[in-house]
This record gives C-alpha cells, sequence and structure tokens, in this order.
C-alpha cells in the first residue's frame, strides 16, 4: 500500500512539471529558449506559450524591443521522453530595425 501511495504521489507531482532553460544569449542580439512541459500540464501548447511568454519578456527587460521569432521546433512527449519540448530561437529588435517585417519562419 506504501508503494502504491507513493507511485500515486510521483505521478500526480509530474502531472504539474514544467521546465525552462532560460534564455541563451547566442549572437550579438540572438538568443534561444527551450522549455517543456508534461502532457498533464498541456504538453507542446503549453511549452510553446511558456517559451514565447520567456522570449517576449526578454525582449521587454532589454528596452521595449521586439520579439522577432526565427524558427521553432516542437516535439510531442514520448514513451521515453514524457514531456513536450518547444525551442524558440530569436532576435530582440527595434520596430523600425530593417529586419523587423512580416515574419517568416524557417524549418531548420
Amino acid at each position: 500500500m506504501r508503494i502504491f501511495i507513493t507511485a500515486v504521489t510521483a505521478v500526480a507531482l509530474c502531472a504539474g512539471c514544467a521546465v525552462s532553460s532560460g534564455v541563451a544569449k547566442v549572437g550579438p542580439d540572438t538568443f534561444t529558449i527551450t522549455t517543456s512541459a508534461s502532457p498533464g500540464r498541456g504538453g507542446v501548447p503549453a511549452a510553446k506559450r511558456a517559451a514565447y511568454e520567456e522570449a517576449g519578456a526578454e525582449c521587454s527587460r532589454r528596452g521595449a524591443l521586439e520579439l522577432f521569432v526565427l524558427n521553432e521546433t516542437f516535439s510531442p512527449p514520448t514513451w521515453t521522453e514524457g514531456m513536450a519540448i518547444a525551442t524558440v530561437n530569436f532576435r530582440c529588435l527595434n520596430a523600425n530595425d530593417a529586419e523587423f517585417q512580416r515574419q517568416r519562419l524557417t524549418k531548420p
């Protein structure tokens, strides 16, 4: 009975799991972030939302710059990897920057 309660508690705790790598600088104005969320936490949509929110916050923190997404990848949870994963590569640009135009996302 004790093992059963421990297993149920572990599953309940993992249902709320969400993790972020934090924003990493990979160039002068280029950054990346990877987030993950368990299926119980919303899976791919939750991981994607968390990545975009954190990326937008990073650009705002840098002086009201705009988020410009270079590319994004999403992986649903699998049997071996129980978390959905979202990776967003982005730049923080001024709204009047020549590169800041209608975004055309590319596949990596």
